[in-house]
């Protein structure tokens, strides 16, 4: 089993080890998710706070929306709510072009 955990330097000296992690993780489920989408020029992908602390089970649901919240206040990502159904209220998440510059510097600088 692999326990190595990586995590973007750049977002961690700016944001936090949490947000790190938490931005690496989103960047990755971007790009591997057959469920993500392109909207409004970005790719989004759904998912739930409680989703990813099962996914990062070192975190709890609170720490990640306070990180999650973090990430957008940096400007590291944007959030959407793009469910027809008035009950769902799980949010897509994308990265701005900050965040898309951090992720992936020597693609978008």
């Amino acid at each position: 089993m692999n326990n190595r955990m990586d995590f973007n330097e750049d977002i961690a000296v700016r944001c936090g080890l949490r947000e790190a992690v938490l931005a690496t993780h989103l960047w990755d489920t971007l790009w591997k998710d057959e469920e993500s989408v392109y909207r409004f020029g970005r790719l989004w992908t759904r998912i739930s706070q409680q989703m990813l602390a099962a996914r990062l089970p070192f975190l709890t649901r609170d720490m990640v929306q306070v990180s999650l919240a973090r990430l957008r206040e940096d400007g590291i990502i944007k959030v959407g709510h793009f469910s027809d159904d008035r009950f769902d209220h799980t949010n897509w998440y994308a990265f701005t072009d900050v965040g898309m510059a951090m992720m992936e510097p020597e693609t978008y600088a």
